[in-house]
């Protein structure tokens, strides 16, 4: 069964609370395995002054102990393989993990982290690569997601339902 404890309703802060951290999460509370962090700064996706860009994830993935799968073709796609996405960019700035019945875990730019359809021309048409990482077996991934609703709600408004819990809200 898949788990998603606190991966959901996160809110989104580039470096720190994105869809590359989100990932990590995942592989970490799913598999096990410590996906290293990498520096992201702000807008590196876009082009320097000379046009170039960088690519972050497709520069870095074997670093990071992925290897790519050379299909695009989605029925050669496994649970748990990471969707690169290149998003109003010349190069892949979103990831996504691929969840069992078509569908993806992500964090997009001013979203909440969640579960949605792969289906949404949005993420399916700006596809660019598939990434696999070589301890993941995605057969064992079952059909079922557990969520917990508590995970949907963002941190702040989590903490304050809490403090109302505990009669220390004042309203």
């Amino acid at each position: 069964m898949i788990k998603t404890d606190g991966l959901l309703g996160r809110e989104f802060k580039h470096g720190e609370s994105d869809c590359y951290s989100l990932m990590r999460d995942f592989y970490r509370l799913n598999f096990g395995i410590e996906v290293p962090d990498l520096a992201r700064p702000d807008s590196w996706w876009e082009p320097d002054a000379e046009g170039r860009h960088l690519n972050l994830y497709l520069d870095h993935y074997q670093w990071a102990g992925f290897g790519l799968v050379t299909s695009m073709q989605p029925s050669d796609w496994l649970p748990g393989d990471v969707l690169l996405m290149a998003i109003r960019s010349e190069v892949a700035n979103h990831g996504a993990i691929l969840l069992p019945d078509g569908k993806i875990i992500h964090h997009f730019a001013g979203s909440l982290s969640q579960i949605e359809p792969y289906s949404r021309p949005i993420w399916r048409d700006t596809t660019v690569a598939i990434l696999r990482h070589p301890e993941v077996d995605g057969s064992k991934l079952v059909d079922e997601t557990e969520i917990d609703a508590w995970d949907l709600i963002p941190q702040r408004v989590r903490e304050k339902l809490e403090e109302a819990r505990q009669g220390r809200l004042d309203v």
